[in-house]
């Protein structure tokens, strides 16, 4: 930069000092003109307002006695009196009818009503009147003052004075000169002091600005003399000090620079490892901002469900994930609450309409210091798994199929056997009645024990459908009781009941409930030796139905638990796996369907059966149904 330039640079910050400061000054007078001019104007117009209602009254207090007496002669003296003050332009006397007493300008008008409505509203005033008369061709603008003339309370006339106001706008002319004149005076001082000041720190500016220019260009070893001890002194002190800070800055900034780059490099390296490790993962990753925005899919993510994730990352995910509602639901929900959500089983559907069953968990995405950054997700593919589950499910049920045979064979082995005996000997004893009467009681038991075997069979592999409707478990429980009543009183078995108030029914087929409740009571009496204590309980779970979904636990999902305790022989150790399975029992005569039965019937309702139990302690025997609700299905899966 030449020094012409900068000479023309720092004239313009003197110009623009200037013309601030003649701004700031014609501001000021423009205001004090405006506030001065207002207040005068007010004062002169309320001067001729105060000496027109003065003239007024003055003309009314004079017309008093003439008006009484009609001594027109006087009248018109009073108002050549009064006319002939200054500014007064007419002089007016009305008598009580509206016309015209005493005319000072037109005596011609005198017995008349003058026209207009300023003639109308004076001659109608009962008070003192001010009004303003436009300028008319011919006639300048002016007031017009009416006082009454009252007698005794009663109006026998009017004054009307006029008055010009040429000398009011004469006098407020000349007011506004001077104040002009005045304002121009205080812009010439004003200008020259402000020229003066802004010449004495534009000066020092100049070099200020020279020296910030080569500290631009990177030469930082400068320095400005200090001449004087004011502000601009003081900022070139500052400037000296500035300099040698930024000097010692830059060689630090320098160092923190290397090792900046050095940090960023690592960064970049871990980054890749990172990128590396999400890409290598068989599980889907995504993570979502505090918006709920997708910013990453990694590759296992982006096969699982369809989309890539440069089409994705800035869209919301419960947009993304619409096609399966619960995958936003739980991702925003976990975002929300800060809480993880645990792995829950969902089915998948994907982007072309396939569904994947998929295990998911969400948990809150922090960073540093415990900084929320978001949500991560993650997305783990259960086709193998179903695939497996299926499978070992196929041998369970070949594996249930050979002890359910073998079962079934044991059990219709017996009387096939007692059967097999008497039709052997029924040729060579067909003519005995001892054989005849025993053949005929034990033949037909025998058959009806197998019928009996096959009809449990059969009502475990092919039950009735269920008819779902709302079920009270209280008195199905007491009828339960009653029905095995003798038994109870034969074995003096003491029977408690513990019912939680304010229960609601269970959603379930009554009949089929009455029979799980009938054979958990039997077992429990056929336990218990001569005395014991039988246990009913009604009360509600503290967890929710685990079945379902439930994003957000509501009380009203809870299930009812029903347990029956006992404190009989109990159930040992190691039968304790089979309690269970089709034809299992530990008693002399029973067929071991009770309890499978039993078992098929809760998990039908949608429900779960346990039990605890301790060898000579009794056994409990839990069993938890879903309760009624509207809307609720009529049949439920588990």
């Amino acid at each position: 930069m030449s020094e012409v330039e900068r000479d023309r640079r720092f004239m313009s910050l003197e110009t623009k000092l200037l013309w601030g400061t003649l701004f700031v000054i014609a501001l000021v007078m423009a205001t004090v003109i405006v506030l001065v001019e207002h207040r005068l104007r007010a004062a002169i117009i309320d001067e001729v307002e105060r000496r027109g209602e003065v003239l007024a009254r003055n003309l009314a207090a004079m017309s008093h006695t003439p008006i009484l007496l009609y001594n027109f002669t006087a009248l018109e003296q009073n108002v050549a009196r009064v006319a002939a003050e200054p500014d007064v332009r007419y002089a007016i006397v009305l008598d009580a009818d509206g016309k015209v007493a005493a005319h000072s300008r037109h005596p011609e008008q005198v017995g008349l009503v003058l026209p207009g409505a300023v003639a109308d509203r004076a001659a109608g005033t009962q008070s003192t009147l001010t009004q303003e008369v436009p300028a008319a061709s011919g006639r300048p603008a002016s007031y017009d003052f009416a006082v009454p003339v009252m007698v005794n309370g009663q109006k026998w006339g009017t004054a009307r004075v006029g008055l010009s106001k040429r000398a009011m706008e004469a006098e407020i002319r000349q007011t506004r000169w001077e104040l002009a004149g005045l304002t121009v005076i205080v812009l010439l001082l004003g200008g020259g002091a402000a020229a003066v000041v802004a010449r004495n720190i534009a000066r020092p500016v100049r070099r200020l600005a020279a020296g910030a220019a080569a500290i631009s260009r990177g030469e930082l070893r400068q320095r400005i003399e200090v001449t004087s001890a004011d502000e601009i002194g003081e900022l070139a002190g500052a400037f000296n000090h500035m300099t040698a800070q930024l000097l010692q800055e830059r060689t630090a900034l320098e160092h923190a620079h290397a090792q900046l780059r050095r940090r960023y490099e690592e960064l970049v390296d871990l980054k890749g490892y990172t990128d590396n490790i999400l890409g290598s993962l068989t599980a889907g990753v995504v993570t979502a901002d505090l918006e709920g925005r997708v910013v990453t899919l990694n590759p296992a993510a982006e096969l699982l469900t369809g989309f890539f994730a440069g089409e994705v990352v800035g869209r919301y995910c419960t947009d993304v994930f619409a096609p399966t509602p619960a995958l936003g639901e739980l991702l925003m929900q976990t975002l929300s609450t800060r809480v993880p959500s645990g792995e829950i089983q969902l089915t998948l559907r994907r982007r072309m309409g396939r569904s994947v069953p998929i295990e998911f968990s969400a948990a809150p995405l922090n960073g540093g210091e415990g900084k929320d950054l978001g949500v991560v997700g993650v997305i783990r593919d259960l086709s193998v798994v179903r695939e497996l589950e299926s499978q070992l499910q196929r041998s369970d049920q070949l594996a249930a199929l050979g002890t359910l045979a073998a079962g079934l064979a044991h059990e219709i082995k017996n009387p096939l056997t007692s059967v097999l005996l008497f039709t052997r000997r029924l040729y060579r004893s067909f003519g005995d009645e001892q054989f005849q009467e025993k053949f005929l009681s034990v033949v037909p038991r025998e058959l009806e024990r197998i019928n009996a075997i096959v009809e449990q069979l059969l009502e475990l592999a092919r039950p009735a459908p269920p008819q779902f409707r709302s079920v009270p478990l209280a008195p199905l429980l007491d009828r339960v009781v009653e029905l095995h009543a003798n038994e109870i009183d034969a074995k003096q078995i003491r029977v408690y009941r513990e019912y939680a108030s304010g229960l609601p029914p269970v959603h379930g087929d009554g009949e089929y409930l009455y029979q799980v409740f009938v054979n958990l009571v039997a077992n429990a009496i056929d336990a218990l030796p001569r005395g014991g204590c039988l246990m009913l309980r009604l009360s509600r779970e503290q967890r929710a139905d685990a079945r379902v979904l439930v994003l957000r636990p509501h009380p009203a999902t809870r299930p009812v638990a029903v347990e029956i305790e006992d404190n009989g022989v109990g159930i040992a150790a190691a039968d304790a796996s089979r309690i269970f399975d089709p034809f299992f029992t530990t008693k002399e005569k029973g067929t071991g369907l009770g309890l499978a039965i039993t078992h098929k019937i809760v998990e039908g309702h949608g429900g779960t059966i346990t039990f605890k139990s301790a060898p000579g302690e009794g056994t409990t025997f839990r069993v938890t149904l879903p309760v009624a609700m509207p809307g609720l299905p009529g049949e439920l899966r588990s």
